[in-house]
């Protein structure tokens, strides 16, 4: 049956705001459940499924999915610092090698339905090193002269299992110079002031026409640092059925 609301005004008397809310329920009941099909316009029929259906919202992943796509994400924000991490013991250049690894935490899953634009959008923000590790055995760059990327990917769960040579979108990787000195530096100057030895915030938007398939979007690193916090990050994704 149609939309009766709970509740009928006539004119010249007060609304009671109780009586108002009380309608407005009634409403989103009707909205999510209770609309019948002789209800809908039928001449010409306009309504699909994406006007009368409520998408799934997953509060672990932040992500909610609809009949016209994905829409969601995560922070690091809030009242404590939620950091992660990148070495590089993890991603191989303490021994020569040059791979991109997941960065932990700062990715999303999503399982696309049907063929779409993806939209993500991300920013992070590290503190790399002092790192002044060295000898013989060592194939990293001079101190002075280490950096740690950090770049967006996107690409199907199999591949990310592995966690070595990882696609990453290269050329939109962005480094931050290793605190080679250290946080307290005795001849602090204008080309090398505490707040840029060390210290790098980005942000940035990627897009791609993605197939149906399970799909993992986030951020990846490569780093010639041992110790690299990321304090701050964000992940989201905009996901858009054609």
């Amino acid at each position: 049956m149609a939309y009766v609301p709970p509740n009928t005004f006539t004119a010249g008397t007060v609304c009671n705001s109780t009586q108002v809310q009380g309608n407005f329920d009634a409403l989103k009941v009707y909205l999510h459940g209770g609309v019948a099909v002789g209800d809908l316009q039928s001449s010409p029929a306009w309504v699909e499924a994406q006007h009368v259906q409520s998408p799934r919202y997953n509060a672990y992943t932040g992500l909610q999915h609809g009949a016209t796509g994905h829409q969601g994400g995560q922070s690091s924000g809030g009242p404590l610092v939620r950091a992660t991490f990148t070495s590089s013991f993890l991603s191989g250049a303490k021994s020569g090698s040059r791979d991109w690894i997941t960065l932990p935490q700062a990715a999303l899953r999503i399982r696309v339905m049907e063929p779409g634009t993806m939209v993500f959008h991300y920013s992070w923000e590290m503190v790399a090193g002092p790192d002044t590790t060295f000898g013989s055995s060592t194939t990293l760059p001079a101190i002075a002269d280490r950096v740690a990327f950090i770049a967006p990917y996107l690409s199907n769960y199999s591949v990310i299992q592995g966690q070595t040579d990882l696609p990453a979108i290269t050329q939109q990787g962005q480094e931050t110079n290793n605190n080679a000195s250290g946080f307290f530096v005795a001849n602090k100057s204008p080309t090398s002031p505490y707040e840029m030895i060390g210290y790098g915030a980005r942000c940035g938007t990627h897009t791609a026409d993605v197939g149906v398939g399970d799909f993992v979007i986030g951020l990846c690193s490569f780093s010639e640092v041992d110790r690299v916090a990321i304090i701050n990050w964000s992940v989201a994704i905009e996901m858009y059925y054609l």
